[in-house]
């Protein structure tokens, strides 16, 4: 067979090629100055290149068997990395979930081979993507990667956890004639957004509150792709990579970050008319220039999928310039904010619309058949129970409700054997209070 046909050099495959050496140009050094004198640090920074060329391989990858080879190599560097850097604590939970996800790779690989059923091939696929995107219940071998230090946590945030989507992507002309793998992904997708995101309430150390959102971003990424929103799926995947590496390669700064915050000047009182006009001025242009970029990209809209994703993005980003623009010292500034946050919304906007057409993905999903009917209707509970836990946390912040949400964030996201505490509903309630909101939102 020609070396040729092995290797994939389309623009999706470029372009995630581009992720992982960007997050390998900057993760090696670090761990290369991080960890020198270290008695492990040659062998963790040896494992993390082993980590990120295998990814690079996966990305590259035109066979099946090569991919799963690829994968399986990127698994053995992960579990060398963590054992290194992190000992036996860090290995524990993520030696059997990652190997679970290896045999459920190798046997899709096998099914295809095959011209086995195709619900078969798809639904483990799904198993091998979830388990490696540390969706529940398999986050746990996330959450311990914490042990490990942190050029290893930026490597498996920026990289390793990236597989999954690359997986399902490039594999998506498969996964879409199973209706059962769809549903499936769905299903893993949105218990992962729901779980990392009260996981995440709880931890009040930096890095764990990075995994937990880690959780609930590769959940969002996940339930892109069960949608058939391929494109925005890799626009994430690409954007989550570097943000999530920067942001721990940049943990160590927390302690500096908050201290700062507290010699900061005092937060500006505003009356109630003036938090609305500061509202109205961060996160209004945002929405409206989202959805006038997108009704001129997509003229007479594509579906319920694509709606679903405008009003995600509106949110986030409506949310986004509106704490901006309350933190602006005056109104010319909150201004300045608010054309920023349309700026951003009409790029996203944009981009999304040029990788559809730039990366030829595959985006049809045939909802008569229902392959698109149970993903939506998971989507659209998980974002309903993000907006209720919202509004919980806002209305009745230590009532019984909210402090038993919480305490399924410690079992969610805690380490170990992630039991929640048992020293009543007090404790809980001093977490809640202790939580920083901007740590919260990373």
């Amino acid at each position: 067979m020609p070396p040729a046909s092995l290797l994939s050099l389309e623009p999706l495959s470029i372009l995630l090629l581009v992720l992982v050496v960007g997050i390998a140009l900057a993760v090696l050094p670090y761990a290369h100055r991080s960890l020198r004198g270290d008695r492990h640090g040659v062998g963790v920074t040896v494992a993390i290149g082993g980590m990120l060329a295998a990814t690079d391989l996966i990305a590259l990858a035109a066979q099946p068997w090569l991919v799963a080879l690829a994968w399986s190599a990127a698994t053995i560097a992960t579990l060398v990395a963590l054992r290194l850097g992190g000992g036996a604590a860090a290995v524990r939970r993520a030696a059997p979930w990652l190997v679970v996800g290896d045999l459920a790779l190798w046997a899709a690989v096998a099914a295809i081979a095959t011209g086995g059923r195709t619900d078969l091939a798809a639904v483990l696929l799904v198993v091998a993507a979830g388990i490696r995107c540390a969706a529940p219940p398999a986050h746990g071998w996330l959450v311990d990667s914490l042990h490990a230090p942190t050029p290893v946590s930026s490597a498996l945030h920026g990289g390793i956890v990236n597989g999954g989507g690359i997986l399902l992507i490039s594999q998506f002309a498969l996964l879409q004639q199973s209706p059962l793998a769809l549903g499936l992904l769905g299903l893993l997708a949105a218990v992962a957004v729901v779980a990392g995101t009260i996981g995440a309430l709880v931890r009040t150390d930096v890095k764990g509150r990075l995994v937990l959102s880690t959780v609930a971003q590769m959940g969002f990424m996940l339930l892109c792709i069960a949608l058939g929103l391929t494109a925005a799926a890799a626009l994430h995947l690409v954007a989550h990579g570097f943000y999530k590496s920067a942001l721990f390669l940049g943990s160590s700064d927390g302690i500096d970050r908050r201290a700062a915050d507290r010699r900061a000047p005092a937060v500006i009182r505003l009356s109630p008319a003036g938090r609305r006009g500061r509202m109205l001025v961060g996160a209004l242009p945002a929405v409206l220039a989202l959805v006038v970029t997108a009704l001129a990209l997509y003229p007479g809209g594509r579906g319920l999928p694509e709606a679903l994703l405008l009003l995600v993005m509106a949110a986030a980003i409506a949310t986004a310039g509106y704490r901006a623009a309350l933190a602006a010292r005056t109104l010319p500034h909150a201004l300045v904010v608010g054309a920023l946050a349309a700026g951003a919304a009409t790029a996203f906007a944009a981009v999304t619309s040029a990788l559809t057409g730039l990366l030829a993905l595959p985006s049809f999903v045939d909802s008569a058949a229902g392959g698109g009917v149970v993903p939506l209707v998971l989507a659209v509970l998980a974002l309903s129970a993000l907006a209720a836990v919202a509004a919980l946390r806002g209305l009745a912040p230590t009532g019984r409700l909210a402090l038993r949400i919480l305490a399924l964030g410690h079992c969610l996201g805690g380490s170990g054997a992630g039991r929640a505490p048992r020293t009543g509903a007090a404790r809980p309630a001093r977490t809640a209070r202790s939580l920083d909101p901007i740590g919260a939102s990373a």
